[in-house]
């Protein structure tokens, strides 16, 4: 997969609350845009895990992160919709906190009604992001979820080694079983904040949601581990880790993609992560 060159990404750095020199009505109307604004692309989006990644954003805009652990510091609503662990938005200010008290819940009932039309649909992949053998995210997919990635983030290229054996000594057809199996597997792995998607004939890439290098390692290794007990063919894979940068996601992405030749340099079934 030829990775993408800095044009073809839109390089944004992470929100954020407007500077309280605007004074209070400036940061009034930059919040009504910006949820307008979120309102809006809840309408296009064609997956639920799109929905997720716009709340998460939202909550980054409004200064806010987000945690799967419950504490004082964070509300109890859940932004995962039950696709994996909580996802509850947080922030270490109470004026923040209160911001996002008012401002989440209708959102939230927005991100819904916008699910319940993505299940709902007659279309099936009417906004052509989804790849036909596996139902991931495709290409296109990818490119719209990088584009929001912002420093905190990572970025990880996996491709599923010894195919072409299998495709020899079987057929084609024992092939795309295993990577429809790969991609069930790397699907229920993944976090719900997490997106996971099918770039290549055997190119996968898994784009985290704050997360570090090390715990994309980390769930990596779980991938690994998981995908052992699962595989109906002996299949590995290696993959490429890199973090999201004030470089922007273009960038990461072409990190991660070298980090990937450096693991097939070193073997098979290999992780190689570029701090």
């Amino acid at each position: 997969m030829q990775p993408p060159t800095s044009g073809q990404l839109l390089v944004a750095p992470p929100g954020a609350l407007p500077s309280p020199t605007l004074g209070a009505a400036g940061v009034d109307a930059a919040i009504s845009s910006m949820l307008l604004a979120t309102v809006r692309k809840l309408m296009r989006v064609a997956t639920a895990e799109e929905v997720v990644g716009l709340l998460m954003d939202a909550v980054r805009d409004m200064g806010g992160s987000v945690t799967p652990i419950r504490s004082a510091s964070a509300l109890d609503i859940d932004l995962s919709f039950g696709m994996g662990g909580p996802l509850l938005p947080e922030a270490d200010r109470p004026e923040l906190l209160a911001l996002l008290h008012d401002l989440l819940p209708p959102l939230v009932e927005d991100a819904k009604l916008s699910i319940e039309r993505i299940e709902s649909s007659p279309l099936g992949d009417s906004g052509g992001v989804t790849d036909p053998l596996t139902g991931l995210g495709n290409w296109t997919f990818t490119l719209r979820v990088l584009e929001r990635m912002a420093p905190g983030d990572a970025v990880a290229i996996i491709e599923i080694e010894n195919l072409k054996q299998i495709n020899d000594h079987f057929s084609p057809a024992t092939g795309d079983q295993v990577l429809l199996s790969f991609a069930r597997t790397l699907r229920r792995v993944a976090r719900a904040a997490d997106s996971v998607g099918r770039v290549g004939g055997t190119e996968f890439v898994w784009l985290f949601r704050n997360a570090t290098p090390a715990e994309a390692e980390s769930a990596l290794h779980r991938l690994r581990s998981t995908w052992e007990v699962e595989r109906p063919q002996f299949v590995t894979f290696s993959a490429g880790v890199a973090p999201v940068t004030v470089s922007g996601p273009s960038e990461a992405y072409v990190y991660a993609d070298g980090a990937l030749e450096n693991a097939k340099r070193i073997g098979t079934n290999e992780t190689f992560v570029n701090h």
